[in-house]
């Protein structure tokens, strides 16, 4: 009896390929950082405001080789349809023997195929879920590294108008109001730095919050695939049919 396959199951075994989507998340970040001039006032407003760089301690958040986390999902995904091909072939072959084959040896070999059949077929939904949980940890980590970016950049403008104002506070200094304008508006600016890195941070931990619970899913997950592969269905013993024996 000759078996076609329905599918070709190796034919999912690719490379990952860079996501069209995928936007490193160091990029927002590092634009906006380089839109913060690096005079000596900006220096030291941020150094007043917040006591560090901005730019430096968000990269630090989202250090890493995220374009290579993301290509997991879709290398994730080719082992699922590796394993949904090879449950659709087994099942195939399974129901076309079960029309030619009879008696107590087909009926526990169908048995068996079908358990086959059905822990590949459990296999792609565990795979399918790694695959869509990487996806989402990766989309969430460039969403939420764009909102940093966008972050940065205001307080930049923040930074600049400081700078600009203290600046002319001490060039004016010899007159009482000019340097009370003066420093009385960068003040101003640098409590609304303070305010716009403390939504920054904001946003950094509610996604940190999404990240760790995401990493929890994804330790479950492989878990039990580790179990499935671990009882996957082995025949006891060989058959040996008594007519040819």
């Amino acid at each position: 009896m000759a078996f076609t396959d329905l599918t070709e199951p190796t034919s999912h075994l690719t490379p990952p390929k860079k996501p069209s989507e995928f936007t490193n998340p160091l990029k927002p970040i590092n634009d906006a950082g380089d839109l913060i001039s690096p005079t000596y006032w900006v220096n030291e407003i941020l150094s007043i405001a917040l006591g560090f760089n901005p730019k430096e301690k968000a990269q630090e958040y989202f250090a890493g080789d995220w374009e290579e986390y993301s290509k997991c999902s879709e290398a994730w995904g080719n082992l699922a349809q590796l394993c949904s091909g090879v449950s659709k072939n087994i099942t195939s072959g399974n129901k076309l023997l079960d029309k030619t084959w009879d008696g107590n040896a087909a009926d526990a070999a169908y048995v068996y195929f079908k358990d086959v059949a059905d822990k590949c077929n459990e296999l792609h939904s565990e795979l399918d879920a790694l695959k869509n949980e990487y996806f989402v940890i990766a989309e969430g980590v460039w969403s939420t590294a764009e909102l940093v970016g966008t972050g940065i950049s205001t307080i930049g403008d923040l930074a600049a108008t400081a700078a600009i104002s203290a600046a002319a506070g001490s060039l004016l200094s010899w007159t009482g109001w000019g340097m009370a304008v003066g420093y009385g508006v960068a003040a101003t600016q640098i409590l609304q730095i303070i305010e716009k890195w403390g939504e920054i941070t904001k946003t950094i931990n509610d996604f940190q919050l999404i990240f760790h619970t995401g990493m929890a899913t994804l330790g479950m997950t492989a878990g039990g695939i580790a179990t499935k592969f671990a009882d996957f269905p082995l025949p006891k013993d060989p058959y040996n049919n008594p007519v040819v024996a």
